[in-house]
């Protein structure tokens, strides 16, 4: 094996040097002899004398991101490194500091070998945009697709995560309104996405009747594959705006309604009462601050149904999950009272 003979006095610097120009071989073990310190090199550097040596290659069994990039990332580096990834299906679609976008293909290809069920590695560029909801990405690793297969409870979907808004993280959310359905619930699924929440639900409710409205077309285009590929008979997608469906095709006509709208669900939360009968339950997503959620999350149910003249009762309400340090996503299980005086 080759190995670049340096002084131990220069060796971080030109193991950063090395890294930069693409010629260290982290698959095999740094050398020491005496006052050097050896690099397993793929090619000659300059300045320094390359030698021989016997060295095995070293197995790679790397459980963490951070432990596969210990030997071509820098210590800086390494600690600027968001570790955390969204999975979806065979595809990791991870978080980049602009300051590592030179090493990017470095970070996917560890990633494909720290997790072996991962085909795809796409990078982030950008937040969460756009009246669908959806980002930029990028390919930097394995196939170049945005295409996946998502399982889960018993579920198969089809989606492209550069066309649609999915989120993995209310896949407990689902399984829990899911549970709560009883026999024969009519059901409005507004913002449905590619028919995550429906689909979840009719697979274990079967007398259950479900219309699910989505904005997005390709979104749509996916859920009626997905409600094929499914066997979901029950579930209908509609192409529309949320508020506009309701009002004009179904009024007062679910049991229950789901809002897992990403942002601005209080906006609709008029669209969602007028859907649902006397009675029934609407599923209300929103944000909120850390300090008082539930206060904050209330305060926009009870301000809608004011102005829709009705009255609503958190039958339930829990934290979905932490969205930044000071703001979190609630859910709130409302009871929608109408007729009031």
């Amino acid at each position: 094996m080759k190995y670049l003979k340096v002084p131990r006095k220069q060796g971080e610097k030109i193991r950063r040097e090395l890294i930069h120009a693409g010629l260290f071989d982290a698959n095999y073990p740094i050398l020491s002899e005496g006052g050097f310190v050896l690099f397993p090199v793929s090619g000659s550097f300059g300045g320094f004398e390359t030698v021989g040596r016997e060295a095995e290659k070293r197995p790679i069994h790397h459980e963490k991101l951070e432990d596969a990039l210990s030997g071509i990332l820098s210590p800086a580096e390494l600690e600027s490194l968001i570790g955390s990834f969204d999975l979806i299906g065979d595809i990791a679609i991870i978080e980049i500091p602009d300051a590592l976008e030179p090493r990017e293909k470095e970070i996917g290809g560890a990633l494909l070998s720290v997790h072996k069920n991962l085909r795809t590695v796409l990078r982030k560029l950008s937040p969460m945009e756009g009246e669908f909801r959806v980002r930029r990405v990028k390919c930097i690793a394995g196939e170049d697709r945005t295409t996946a297969l998502y399982k889960e409870s018993g579920v198969v979907m089809e989606l492209d995560v550069a066309k649609v808004y999915f989120s993995v993280r209310l896949s407990h959310e689902r399984t829990r309104i899911a549970s709560l359905v009883r026999p024969g619930e009519r059901i409005l699924a507004l913002f449905a996405g590619v028919g995550p929440f429906p689909l979840v639900i009719a697979k274990t409710h079967k007398d259950a009747e479900i219309v699910a409205i989505e904005l997005n077309p390709d979104a749509v285009a996916a859920m009626e594959k997905n409600i094929v590929r499914n066997k979901a008979k029950n579930v209908k997608a509609v192409l529309g705006d949320a508020r506009r469906e309701v009002l004009a095709h179904y009024p007062g006509w679910a049991d229950r309604v789901l809002m897992p709208l990403p942002k601005g669900a209080h906006d609709f939360l008029d669209a969602a009462f007028a859907g649902a009968k006397d009675g029934g339950i609407v599923h209300f997503y929103t944000f909120a601050g850390m300090k008082s959620p539930f206060e904050e999350a209330i305060a926009k149910a009870e301000y809608a149904a004011k102005a829709s003249g009705v009255k609503v009762e958190a039958a339930s309400q829990r934290i979905v999950r932490p969205y930044s340090p000071q703001t979190v996503q609630v859910v709130l299980d409302l009871i929608v009272r109408k007729n009031v005086t």
